[in-house]
Formats: structure tokens, C-alpha cells, sequence
């Protein structure tokens, strides 16, 4: 939640709401000091009018250069907090809601992440940013990795996030931002129930970890006692196909057992 100091909101210059009105239909309430300085005609201008309207609570910056038009909504106070995957989805460009956050999504868990988990292809100087009070993780990929998205559409904005067979596949590859090793069982005993098999193989063959198979192929026969015969399948060609070594269950545990399923050549370090 943003805090902001109390105005009257009629403190508003007709140039000013010109400028409000435009950036707020065109970037649905975002915009860039580059479109404020093509507005204000000079950057000096541009800058000068951003403190202003920043101080007297009518904008609130989000990150370097971007900032965010507080709705009428907000009141008097000009007390707002916007939506984490709207805000999340304009930090970065590619980006995908994933990973623990995914997992909550789709209501695989009763836990809230203390973190919005953002997966992009590109590179952020500040990758934890905290903003309205939320923090937020910008996880950069290869391109290999960002892919199995749907579209969801938040107060009439486009927001990306992982698909199901995706968010397991995420998690599998890095149990840590998937919340705990007890997040991922969680989500896999749900999504058994939801998920496309064909599609979790198709994805599982793309993605480049063979450790990911290994753990869901280990989690899910060691979880999921009935399993459809579409799953068994998918499991058995898995099999067929396991990398060279064995591969913990979570890398960020050290290694202090000896435990190990020679079927799915998983070093079992965490308990389930």
C-alpha cells in the first residue's frame, strides 16, 4: 500500500490534468519520463512537473524512469495499492508470473508467497525491487526456459503467467523459488488432478534440466499412489530417458544422507 501525504485532489493545473488523462488512456496508468519530457516539451519541464505531481500524490514512482498514475480511487488520502501482477508484469518486458506465485495462482496451496516471482529473459540491475510495500523477485532465464504461458487479463491489462504443466516444470528446476521442497509436493498432488500429461512430456522434453524429471517423476510415484494410466506412460518414457548422475532432491540442501532412489537417481535430502 502506497502512503501518500493528504491533498485536496482538486490541486490539479488544466495542463496538468491534460498530461494525467492522456498518459493514463494510453499506458493504462503507467507511463516513462520519455513520455512525460515528449509531453512537457523539455526534460527539465518534464522532471520538475514529475516532483510536483509525485509530492502532491497524483503519480508514484515504480521503478528508475517508470512510474504510475494513482487512480481517482485512491481518495483524498491518495492511498492506493495496485495490482502485484500488473505492477510485476511492468517491471520487465518479456515477463510471467511463476514459480512460487504461480503455484498460489493455481490455488495449489494455502500458503501467500512473501514474494511476486517474475521469470523474464532479461537482465535487471535491481532484481528485488519493493514496491507499494511488495516485494518482488525478477528471475532471469535463459531463453530455453520461458515458455507455457496463458494470458489473464487484470483490470483490462494482458498479464502472463506460467500454465500449470509450466509452474510444476519451474519448480522442479529451481525448488527453492518454487517456496520449499513441501510447496512442490503440495503442488504436485493437486495438479495430478488438473494437469495435461501429454503436455507436462511435451514441455519436460524442451526444457533443458534432466534433473526436472527426475524430481517430478520421483515426487509423483512416491505421492500420487493412483495415478492415471496416461501419467504411468509418461512416467515410464522418463524413465527410459533419465541424465547421467544422480541429482538431489533440493541443491540447496547439503548433501548429509545416503539415501537414494536408484529408480529416479535422486539423492532424497528432504523430507516429504
Amino acid at each position: 500500500m502506497g502512503s501518500f501525504m493528504k491533498k485536496n485532489i482538486t490541486e490539479l493545473g488544466p495542463r496538468e490534468a491534460e498530461f494525467l488523462s492522456n498518459v493514463a488512456a494510453a499506458n493504462h496508468q503507467h507511463f516513462t519520463v520519455q513520455e512525460a519530457t515528449a509531453f512537457w516539451g523539455n526534460a527539465e519541464m518534464a522532471w520538475k512537473k514529475l516532483f510536483q505531481l509525485e509530492r502532491k500524490g497524483w503519480i508514484t514512482r515504480i521503478e528508475r524512469g517508470k512510474y504510475m498514475v494513482i487512480p481517482l480511487e485512491a481518495g483524498p488520502k491518495r492511498n492506493w495499492s495496485e495490482d502485484a501482477y500488473i505492477v510485476a508484469s511492468r517491471l520487465v518486458q518479456p515477463s510471467a508470473i511463476a514459480y512460487w506465485s504461480a503455484i498460489r495462482h493455481w490455488n495449489w496451496t494455502e500458503q501467500i508467497p512473501r514474494i511476486v516471482y517474475v521469470q523474464t529473459t532479461k537482465r535487471k540491475s535491481a532484481p528485488r525491487p519493493v514496491i507499494f510495500g511488495v516485494q518482488y523477485e525478477i528471475v532471469t532465464v535463459a531463453g530455453k526456459k520461458f515458455f507455457g504461458h496463458v494470458k489473464e487479463w487484470r483490470s483490462g491489462l494482458p498479464v502472463l503467467i506460467t500454465d500449470k504443466e509450466k509452474t510444476l516444470i519451474d519448480c522442479a528446476d529451481d525448488v527453492d523459488r518454487g517456496g520449499s521442497i513441501e510447496e512442490l509436493a503440495k503442488a504436485v498432488v493437486e495438479g495430478a488432478k488438473e494437469i495435461s500429461w501429454k503436455r507436462l512430456h511435451e514441455y519436460a522434453a524442451r526444457f533443458p534440466n534432466g534433473a526436472v524429471t527426475k524430481r517430478l517423476g520421483y515426487l509423483f510415484e512416491v505421492l500420487v499412489p493412483k495415478l492415471p494410466n496416461e501419467a504411468k506412460q509418461v512416467l515410464n518414457l522418463w524413465q527410459q530417458k533419465l541424465t547421467a548422475g544422480i541429482s538431489p532432491l533440493v541443491t540447496s540442501i547439503e548433501n548429509n544422507t545416503k539415501k537414494i532412489s536408484t529408480r529416479w537417481k535422486i539423492l532424497v535430502n528432504a523430507e516429504i
